[in-house]
């Protein structure tokens, strides 16, 4: 039963979500095509290039922005409209535990997310994979490797694996909030909302205590070390945070779903 409402949640999203990452898409080729194949990269002064690769910058983080909150978004109201509108009356009233309809939900919602991440992933690589780049490229790649302590593609794997894994906090987080906005009698979504930007507040200073106490800033204003030497000093220790508090989230939501809420 567990995969056939992960099926039908997916098929209900499905449409509409590879509809607006398509227009990313194209997009994405035709920024290649009618601008970034056009620029001469090697033999243009930084001066001349620095506008358009401004434009470009901004115009693609408006639309990777953009895509990924419709994708949240989608996976939000899918997890609300489906169990806590009118279309949840009927959710529980299958024959499907509490356990089950939010698991079906978190999977759902991270192949969502991650089949999201994957398509940026690609309309990015699309947008600088011209061999303009990559030749303006291979003139800095040992400066930037030196820099980095490893080589760009690795870099951006690592990125590409941290996101991934992001999304299975983000779901759950979403879920956490949207779960805690009903047990208010009144104004239940604007609960979830304040509950979603006290929970994101609190989360911040959490990470920024944990800079503090892992030595972060000392470290990183001495300027030692390669990049990801610098970053190592925060992210494994934000990453044990960041799964604790998932976890807590989990468990609050299961609880909440399983003893405080009864649509039927």
């Amino acid at each position: 039963m567990l995969g056939k409402l992960i099926r039908y949640d997916l098929k209900a999203s499905m449409k509409l979500f590879f509809l607006f990452h398509l227009v990313f898409l194209i997009a994405c080729g035709l920024g290649r095509i009618c601008f970034i194949n056009q620029m001469d990269f090697v033999n243009s002064s930084a001066e001349s290039l620095l506008a358009p690769l401004t434009i470009i910058l901004c115009l693609v983080t408006v639309f990777i922005v953009a895509v990924s909150i419709c994708s949240w978004l989608m996976v939000t109201f899918r997890f609300y409209r489906n169990l806590f509108t009118g279309e949840g009356y009927l959710s529980w009233t299958l024959p499907v535990s509490g356990i089950q309809h939010l698991w079906a939900k978190i999977i759902s919602g991270c192949i969502l997310m991650w089949i999201d991440t994957i398509i940026i992933g690609l309309g990015v690589f699309l947008l600088i994979s011209g061999r303009n780049v990559t030749e303006a490229y291979s003139l800095v790649a040992a400066d930037a490797t030196e820099a980095l302590g490893m080589t760009i593609s690795t870099f951006f794997f690592y990125i590409f694996l941290f996101v991934m894994v992001s999304c299975i906090a983000t779901v759950i987080s979403t879920y956490f909030c949207i779960a805690v906005g009903q047990l208010f009698s009144n104004h239940r979504v604007l609960w979830a909302v304040a509950t979603y930007f006290i929970l994101s507040f609190v989360l911040q200073i959490g990470t920024f205590l944990l800079m503090i106490l892992s030595g972060f800033f000392n470290h990183y204003m001495r300027f030692s070390g390669t990049f990801s030497e610098q970053l190592t000093h925060i992210i494994i220790p934000t990453a044990l945070f960041s799964v604790t508090v998932t976890v807590g989230e989990y468990i609050a939501t299961h609880y909440i779903i399983k003893k405080k809420i009864n649509l039927i």
